[in-house]
């Protein structure tokens, strides 16, 4: 009978690692100069090897002991331990603290109870990074947040901020503004204008020629007067404006419902700095 299914067969076989790497590397400019980096709850130690590629000094904490194995495989320093154990027990300091997708693993009392306890483990004017789910993200409520096995539940942005906030962290920057999948405006532009302006001289000479032989022969043959002719024309010309105004309108407002819906980071971001 195969081994029980456990969090490392996830972790290592069924995440994609450059994919996740290509989303943790946004977040390194925030411990350029840092000494030393907790990446807490670190899994496979993506954002550890992000660090040393950039020589910036890290440390992990992971609990699962066959991922930690595979870690320290790829010579990166990292503790096996529960994450909010090592916070309980730990005396050291961190100029920079990278705590990602790990807070939606947790029921909100241990969320406080994590944010409580990094306090004194951030060492004065260091950064704190928070990531996780952003629920706001129609594709990560649907498609991302259920492929962990070990997901309790979406934290909104704008709940952990406060919490930071409430323990005195000062919030410094986030991503939610960002728009990253934002659909542009439908365009209600035709080319028939940079057409006619691309058009060779005689042909535009043609059109023009037309146009006078068929009001002249409206005229000449008295079937309907030259004045109500032109009427008409201005009056579908109107017409015609008003329609593109009222299309645009739609436009805008359609954009930025699907905006709301579609447009937000999958990742909410918060980085938080501990004043001195």
């Amino acid at each position: 009978m195969a081994r029980r299914f456990d969090y490392s067969h996830y972790e290592l076989s069924f995440r994609d690692r450059q994919w996740n790497r290509d989303l943790l590397s946004e977040h390194l400019p925030h411990f350029q100069g840092c000494r030393k980096v907790l990446d807490l709850a670190c899994g496979s130690g993506i954002f550890l090897e992000l660090l040393a590629e950039n020589g910036i000094p890290a440390v992990g904490v992971e609990r699962n002991p066959e991922v930690v194995e595979w870690v320290k495989d790829q010579g990166w320093d990292v503790i096996e331990q529960d994450a909010l154990a090592f916070l309980e027990q730990t005396t050291q300091t961190y100029d920079g603290i990278f705590c990602s997708h790990f807070l939606e693993h947790l029921p909100f009392d241990q969320v406080l109870r994590c944010i409580e306890l990094l306090l004194p483990c951030l060492a004065s004017s260091g950064t704190l990074v928070i990531v996780l789910p952003n629920p706001e993200s129609i594709r990560m409520q649907l498609f991302g947040f259920w492929r962990d096995p070990e997901h309790v539940r979406f934290y909104h942005p704008e709940l952990i901020e406060a919490v930071c906030q409430h323990y005195g962290l000062q919030v410094v920057h986030t991503n939610r503004q960002e728009e990253p999948f934002a659909i542009p405006p439908l365009s209600l532009e035709t080319s028939k204008g940079a057409a006619v302006h691309s058009q060779p001289l005689a042909r535009g000479w043609l059109k023009e020629t037309v146009r006078g032989v068929y009001f002249r022969l409206l005229r000449a043959l008295r079937l309907t007067p030259y004045a109500d002719v032109v009427a008409l024309e201005e009056r579908l010309r109107r017409e015609r404006e008003t329609l593109q105004d009222a299309l645009s309108t739609w436009s805008n407002k359609a954009t930025w419902a699907m905006n709301r819906m579609w447009a937000w980071p999958d990742n909410a971001a918060i980085v938080c700095r501990k004043e001195e």
